[in-house]
């Protein structure tokens, strides 16, 4: 490798940890929490997925807005994906949901109001049946 080449090279990697420290850094405002500060959930719910059904708690899930909450999904039998929506039909967040295997994801909900929940992994000829609305309500 010639100078000039590596000195673009180191430039890149400069570049690419700049970024990554400045983006992914607490102190920058629009980050309000770190991946790797493992928040404690203060409610956990359970979802179980099995022939094309979405099975969530018998209470239903309620949560409080600026709480973290877990979400703790299996699958019996197939890979299925756990979304969570808006009314206006954006995303919040998803995951997979592997069979077998405790899938988890903490979250904290900002805004009140109503969500929906559905299957975001296509999963056979069923899959659109996978729909909730208002499965998560968020209060104030």
């Amino acid at each position: 490798m010639e100078r000039e080449e590596r000195f673009w090279l180191g430039v890149l990697v400069v570049v690419f940890l700049l970024v990554n420290a400045i983006t992914l850094s607490p102190v920058v405002p629009w980050q309000k929490w770190t991946l790797w500060a493992r928040p404690t959930p203060q409610a956990q719910f359970h979802v179980e997925f099995e022939n094309y059904r979405i099975h969530l708690p018998s209470q239903g899930i309620r949560v409080k807005a600026g709480e973290f909450v877990e979400f703790v999904a299996t699958s019996r039998d197939v890979t299925y994906g756990f979304g969570v929506f808006r009314k206006d039909g954006k995303m919040v967040f998803q995951m997979q949901v592997v069979p077998g295997y405790e899938n988890r994801i903490v979250w904290r909900f900002d805004e009140p109001g109503t969500y929906d929940v559905r299957s975001t992994e296509y999963s056979g000829p069923r899959h659109p049946e996978m729909f909730i609305p208002d499965a998560v309500q968020v209060v104030p």
